[in-house]
């Protein structure tokens, strides 16, 4: 490379800089200004929030405004408001103020995080690509540690906080004056100008055009970097690195790393300068070692820091004067690890993934990702206190490193000395050997399932808040039994009313109308002022419920492929996962405050707006228009779809081989054909609630009390790692239920889940609630229950009602099947307080292990296995069971 092009390449790195030294800022600088009374906590997490905010609308206004006015122009303007950002935080008079301000200065770090990385990639020439492209990370180290120097340097001086702040906007008005020596990237005046480059020739296939960018973005070529480069920043983020740096007081506490300059012990400085130093290693390996040998070293090495952090914090909370030494030695070497690769390599990766008529558009979708990450990432940390508990974080870092080193040994590819054209050429060649692609299907289902997200919080957050609600109002049993049967008959009522009116407006429209619900039940049950508006605010909530299950798996049965149907209707048992573990984290951070329940209810108001929202670009159902004569519109949605024999399934839909139109609808359930299948349907929502599920569900904490757990929050965690267990298994059935088969596996779960059942009988019948191993043996064998109903039941249970109805009756017998679960769950949750006070804990586990094996013996005779079988060959073996109705639709006999 040149001189000129290499100053040009240092020119733009100095956006890391103050990518850098703003990220250092917020961590740095606003912390003093809170220690200093100028606002509070939470005051403190609203500003690091705007930040987030603006750097996610940044980057993805700037991957846009790259393509459309040039990298150059992208980078001389945030430099201007990098400048303006930082003068208006440091002179803020006001909270209010100060907040837009950091606004600003985040819209400035999300442009500079795609344009800087998108430019330096193309001026570097391809051999030391990797190198140049490091130097941005390099810039942001050392940004971090200018950061740490000046707070340590004004944090003697009044309002010292404001000079950091301030000193930002000199490093903008550098950055400025600069980016006048910048020249504009020729690989982009070669697209403006529509010229044929000889490297761009490589391509022959029209990708240098920018006309259709957003469609090539998610064709197979486009989503393949851009996956690749979302995991990146994913795994980036949850290593941990952002809980290093904020425990860095923790753990440095007792050791002075200030070396006579006048450094703070306990400052994250020492980290910053490893930080630096590593990078620079890294700028020296990236383009002889590989982007992914590097890579894969540095999860290693950072997952091995991690683990001597957790063993060095067990080793102090026992009173071991050294567990703090080996806690800062496993930092310093997970740091040092993480500069290595996980830092620098992402956004190397970054800038040469994408084709190249869109890298502008492609870099700020990935970028935007790292914002999204970063802002779920940072506050895990602030969860729980103690060694103990900050030993489990990293433990649990530790696992996400691993898994990291696994996922892209697998999938990384690497772009060492290759040009960009010849990186774009070998992804395409990549995604044409992918016949048959079902990424749409996956990202529609991911969309309408976020909705079980609410739907776990909800109930987990009853369960949660029943405890605090019964202390703080003095309920009696029976009222404590009433708050969620309150929900229970509210979903009861939204689930018979759901297939009559999905019928009748359609799935998607009816889901998008349930999101106004449930922000209504938020806001109703938070401020209720007595215990009778409480009732009504959980029953609206759980009228939402009721009308978003049934018709949620409807939707998801209908668009889905029968070979990836059972996986894709799992989908919404992961987000049920997910809601509930955020219902428990939200409770461990409100239940310390003063009607805490009522910000845990009014939490859900959030997820729920955003619920609403991502329901917009989503199609309707193929099946429910056609069945409604729209056959035109059902084609466009399955071609949105990539259906691959789009003829032959509108052929198949509009057979209507179901049944006749006498039996449609709310009567045709009870016709002779359809008996069976609602039969089936009846007896697997029974056995989902009174199996024992519900007892974990709605009275978590209450049985953990029950078993000698009596510390609220002990009990909350207990109730946390249970909701854990759920969603991992929950993830391994997605690999499985597709290939094990349903019947199989629900009957094999009911049986496993009995035996579990009957240990804790003999359990608490031999020898009570006394003993911390006998509590602890206790939530041990209920975790193995939880899991397998997570693996089994609760996932086939919901699948088969999802897919066994014929077409006629899908609606208001899906709709029957969950009303009736809701008023069996409405029985349990009245009868649970009263039959656990009578009877005790032995005798009522007994009872559902009865259950489970007469559930199991039931329906090792009469499930039939729908694995691989389509929705219409499902219905024809309901029809085939009838001869008689063969003639009557003209249906041939197997």
């Amino acid at each position: 490379m040149t001189r000129t092009a290499s100053r040009l390449v240092a020119v733009a790195a100095l956006g890391g800089l103050l990518f850098g030294y703003e990220t250092g800022v917020a961590g740095g600088g606003l912390n003093d200004a809170r220690d200093l009374s100028y606002f509070s906590n939470d005051s403190l997490l609203l500003l690091s929030t705007a930040t987030l905010i603006g750097a996610l609308i940044g980057s993805l206004a700037g991957g846009k405004l790259s393509d459309t006015i040039g990298r150059r122009d992208v980078i001389m303007a945030t430099a201007a408001l990098f400048t303006l950002g930082a003068f208006s935080s440091a002179l803020a008079p006001s909270l209010d103020a100060l907040f837009v301000a950091r606004l600003v200065v985040g819209l400035a770090v999300g442009a500079i995080s795609v344009a800087a990385p998108l430019y330096i990639a193309e001026l570097a020439p391809p051999r030391s690509r990797g190198a140049f492209v490091a130097t941005f990370q390099l810039a942001i180290a050392l940004g971090l540690f200018s950061a740490y120097v000046l707070r340590n340097m004004f944090h003697a001086f009044p309002e010292g906080w404001r000079y950091t702040l301030g000193v930002g906007a000199v490093l903008g008005i550098l950055l400025s004056g600069a980016a006048l020596l910048l020249d504009e990237s020729p690989l982009w005046l070669e697209l403006e100008d529509g010229q044929e480059n000889p490297a761009l020739s490589l391509l022959g296939d029209g990708t240098s055009k920018r006309g259709d960018a957003l469609q090539t973005l998610f064709s197979l070529a486009g989503r393949r970097g851009l996956f690749l480069c979302v995991a990146l920043f994913f795994f980036q983020q949850f290593v941990g690195i952002n809980a290093v740096l904020y425990f860095a007081s923790t753990i440095l506490s007792d050791l002075d790393f200030s070396f006579g300059l006048g450094f703070r012990p306990g400052d994250a400085l020492p980290f910053a300068i490893v930080n630096v130093a590593m990078s620079a290693v890294a700028i020296a390996l990236i383009d002889g070692v590989g982007r992914r040998p590097l890579l894969l070293f540095s999860f290693v090495a950072s997952a091995a820091g991690l683990l001597v952090v957790a063993f060095g914090m067990i080793l102090t909370s026992s009173g071991v004067q050294i567990g703090g030494m080996i806690a800062a030695a496993g930092c310093f070497v997970f740091v040092g690890g993480f500069a290595l690769g996980i830092g620098p390599v992402p956004w190397v990766i970054l800038s040469e993934s994408f084709p190249i008529g869109l890298r502008g558009l492609a870099i700020g979708f990935a970028a935007a990702s790292h914002w999204l990450f970063d802002g779920l990432a940072s506050p895990m940390g602030l969860l729980l206190g103690g060694h103990i508990a900050i030993a489990g974080v990293f433990v649990f870092y530790m696992v996400i490193a691993i898994a990291g080193f696994f996922y892209f040994r697998a999938r990384l590819p690497e772009n060492r000395g290759l040009t960009l054209a010849a990186i774009d050429k070998r992804g395409r060649e990549a995604a044409a050997l992918i016949r048959d692609s079902r990424f749409v299907h996956y990202a529609v289902t991911t969309l309408v399932t976020t909705g079980g997200s609410l739907i776990g919080f909800n109930f987990a957050v009853t369960a949660l808040t029943l405890v605090l609600i019964a202390k703080s109002w003095s309920l009696s049993p029976l009222e404590q039994g009433m708050i969620p049967s309150a929900l229970v008959l509210g979903l009861a009522a939204g689930s018979f009313l759901a297939g009559s009116l999905s019928d009748r407006f359609g799935r998607r429209y009816l889901l998008m109308s349930t999101a106004a619900l449930f922000v209504a039940g938020a806001f109703g049950s938070a401020i209720a002022p007595s215990f009778y508006w409480l009732l009504v605010g959980r029953a609206v909530t759980g009228f939402a419920i009721g009308i978003a299950s049934p018709t949620t798996g409807i939707y998801v049965a209908e668009i889905a492929p029968t070979a990836i149907r059972g996986r894709l209707l799992s989908f919404e048992a992961v987000t049920y996962g997910i809601g509930a573990i955020l219902a428990y984290c939200v409770g461990l951070t409100f239940d310390p405050t003063a009607d805490g329940w009522r910000y845990m209810f009014a939490f859900i108001a959030v997820p729920s707006t955003i619920y609403g929202l991502v329901l917009l670009p989503l199609p309707e159902s193929p099946r429910w228009l056609a069945a409604n004569g729209r056959m035109r519109a059902a084609r466009r949605v399955l071609a949105r779809l990539d259906e691959p024999d789009i003829d032959g399934l509108v052929a198949s839909l509009a057979s209507r081989d179901q049944g006749t139109e006498a039996d449609d609808g709310w009567p045709g359930m009870l016709t002779k054909p359809h008996r069976p299948a609602l039969m089936l349907g009846l007896v697997l929502m029974f056995l989902i609630v009174f199996c024992g599920w519900d007892m974990i569900l709605s009275y978590a904490p209450t049985v953990l009390m029950e078993i000698g757990f009596e510390d609220t929050a002990v009990s909350f965690i207990a109730t946390l790692g249970l909701s854990i267990v759920f969603l991992v298994m929950t993830l391994v059935s997605l690999s499985v239920i597709d290939k094990a088969g349903r019947k199989p596996m629900v009957v094999s779960g009911l049986f496993i889940m009995a035996a579990c059942l009957g240990l804790m009988t003999i359990f608490t019948w031999m020898s009570g609630t006394s003993g911390d191993a006998m509590r602890w043996a206790l939530v041990g064998v209920l975790a193995v229950f939880v899991g397998v109903f997570a693996l089994t039941l609760g996932q086939v249970g919901e699948i088969v009602v999802a897919e066994i109805y014929p077409q006629a009756i899908r609606g208001p017998a899906t709709s029957f099947s969950h009303g009736m679960r809701s008023l069996f769950a409405l029985a349990f949750t009245l009868t649970f307080p009263a039959m656990l006070s009578m009877l005790g804990l032995h005798f009522t586990f007994l009872t559902y292990a009865i259950i489970d094996v007469i559930g199991a013996l039931y329906l090792l005779r009469f499930l039939p296995e729908t694995k691989d079988r389509s929705l219409e060959d499902i219905a024809r073996y309901w029809y085939r069971r009838v001869p008689d109705k063969h003639a009557k639709i003209g249906i041939p006999s197997p």
